[in-house]
C-alpha cells in the first residue's frame, strides 16, 4: 500500500513529497554524523593525546548499536511506519551530539558516538522501506540513487568545508546548532508520518529476523552480495570516514592545508557514480551481456585497485603525486559508491517487496559489524607497525591488508556467481 493513497491526490502528493525531503535530509545527516570522524577525531586524538587505537575505538563506537538495530528496522518499520522509526531516532541522535561536543574522555566521546549511532541506524533501510512502498518499480532506482548522491553531499560537508568552518566557529557551538536541527527534523518526521496506517508484522519479532537472517545466507546470491557489500563498508568508513585526512596530510606535509580534499574527491566519485552509474552500469551490461551479479565483481576488482593505487600514490611527498592521490580518491568514491548503488538494485531483484528492506538490514548488520572492527583494528595496526616503519608506510600497509582481504571476498563472490550463472 502507498504512502499517503487515501487522502485527495493534491494533498497526497504534496505530503509524499515533503516526506521524501525529509528523508532524503535524514539521510544527508546521517552521513555528515558518520563520516565527520575524519575531521574531527585528528583534532580530539592531538588535544586529548589519544592513541590511534583510543581513537578508532571511539568512532567506531558509532557502528555497534547501528549494526545491532539493522536486523530490527524492516520489522519496526512494518510496526511503527518509517517516519516514525527515523523521526523518534533523530531525536536520540540529537542528545549523542550533546555529549559528544561536550567530551573530553573516550568514555564520554564513545558514549555520543554510540547514541549518534543508535539514533542514525533507521534512516538507510526507513529510506528504503519508504520508497519501496511509495513508488513503483520503475522509478525506485532512480530515487535511491538520488538517495545515495544526497549522502554524498552530507560527506562533502564532512570534509574540507566542516575543516574551515571549525577554524572560524567553536566546536560545541556548531554542534549544538547541528544537534537543535537534528531534534527538530525529528519532530518533522513523526508529524509527516501522520496516522498512516502500520503493517503489523505476523508472529514474534525474533522469529521474523531469525528468518531473515536464515532466508539471506541461504540464498547463494544473497551471501555472494554480502561478501561484495563487506568490500564496500569498512573501506568506506575507515578511509573516507576517520583516516583519509589524516593520512593524506602525513603523505604531504607541505600540503597539509589542502588534507581536506580528499574526502570531498571521495565524495566526487560518490556523487558521479549515483548520478550516472545507473546508465553505465546498463551500457555495460548491454556490450558485454553480463548480469548485475558479474558486473558488481568487477566493480569490486575496480575498488581493489583503487586501495592499492592510493597506498601507491602516498609514497611520494610531490605535488604531482598530491593531485594523483586526489584522482585515486575520486576513483575509490566512485566504486564504492557503485557498489552501494548497484548493490542496493542487486538485492531488490532478489527479493520480494515484503522481505527487501529486511534483507537489506541483514546487509547493514553485517556491514556495519565490518565497520565497527575494521575502524577499531586498521588504528591498532597503525599503532603496532608506526615505531618501525613510521606512520605514513603504516597506513599504506594498512590498506593493503585491507585489499587482500578485499580480493578474497571477491573471488569468493565470484565463484558463487559463476556457479548460479552456469547452473
Amino acid at each position: 500500500m502507498l504512502y499517503f493513497s487515501n487522502m485527495k491526490d493534491k494533498t497526497s502528493g504534496t505530503r509524499l513529497f515533503a516526506a521524501l525531503m525529509g528523508f532524503y535530509l535524514a539521510y544527508f545527516l546521517s552521513y555528515f554524523i558518520k563520516l565527520s570522524p575524519s575531521i574531527i577525531m585528528p583534532v580530539l586524538q592531538m588535544r586529548y593525546n589519544f592513541s590511534s587505537a583510543q581513537t578508532g575505538f571511539i568512532s567506531s563506537m558509532y557502528f555497534l548499536p547501528y549494526a545491532t538495530m539493522q536486523l530490527f528496522v524492516g520489522t519496526l518499520c512494518r510496526r511503527m511506519g518509517a517516519g516514525r522509526l527515523i523521526g523518534s531516532g533523530l531525536i536520540i541522535a540529537a542528545c549523542g551530539l550533546v555529549i559528544f561536543s561536550n567530551g573530553s574522555t573516550v568514555a564520554v566521546l564513545a558514549a555520543g558516538r554510540f547514541l549518534l549511532g543508535l539514533g542514525t541506524s533507521p534512516i538507510f533501510i526507513g529510506m528504503i522501506y519508504f520508497m519501496r512502498d511509495s513508488f513503483e518499480s520503475d522509478r525506485y532506482a532512480k530515487y535511491y540513487g538520488f538517495g545515495i548522491f544526497v549522502s554524498a553531499l552530507g560527506s562533502i560537508v564532512a570534509a574540507a568545508p566542516l575543516k574551515a568552518l571549525l577554524e572560524v566557529v567553536p566546536a560545541k557551538s556548531m554542534f549544538s546548532a547541528i544537534s537543535a536541527m537534528t531534534f527538530a527534523l525529528g519532530l518533522f518526521m513523526i508529524v509527516i508520518e501522520g496516522r498512516r496506517t502500520s503493517q503489523p508484522s505476523q508472529g514474534n519479532i525474533f522469529t521474523t529476523i531469525t528468518g531473515d537472517v536464515k532466508f539471506t545466507f541461504t540464498t547463494p546470491l544473497l551471501l555472494a552480495g554480502i561478501m561484495l557489500w563487506l568490500i564496500e563498508a569498512p573501506s568506506l568508513v575507515c578511509y573516507q570516514g576517520l583516516w583519509c585526512t589524516k593520512w593524506t596530510s602525513v603523505a604531504f606535509p607541505s600540503l597539509e592545508h589542502l588534507s581536506g580534499l580528499s574526502g570531498i574527491a571521495i565524495s566526487i566519485g560518490t556523487i558521479v557514480a549515483s548520478t550516472l552509474g545507473e546508465s553505465w552500469v546498463s551500457l555495460y551490461r548491454e556490450k558485454t551481456n553480463k548480469t548485475l551479479g558479474q558486473t558488481l565483481v568487477r566493480i569490486c576488482i575496480l575498488h581493489i585497485a583503487a586501495t592499492m593505487l592510493l597506498s601507491v600514490s602516498k609514497q611520494s611527498e610531490s605535488s604531482p603525486m598530491f593531485w594523483f592521490s586526489m584522482f585515486c580518491d575520486v576513483l575509490f568514491g566512485f566504486s564504492t559508491g557503485s557498489i552501494i548503488v548497484q548493490g542496493g538494485v542487486f538485492v531488490k531483484e532478489h527479493t520480494t517487496a515484503e522481505n527487501n528492506a529486511s534483507v537489506m538490514g541483514v546487509y547493514n548488520f553485517i556491514g556495519c559489524l565490518s565497520q565497527q572492527l575494521s575502524q577499531w583494528l586498521t588504528g591498532v595496526e597503525i599503532d603496532l607497525l608506526v615505531a618501525t616503519t613510521g606512520l605514513g608506510m603504516a597506513f599504506s600497509l594498512t590498506f593493503s591488508t585491507m585489499a587482500l582481504i578485499f580480493t578474497c571476498l571477491t573471488i569468493g563472490s565470484y565463484l558463487i556467481i559463476r556457479k548460479h550463472d552456469k547452473d
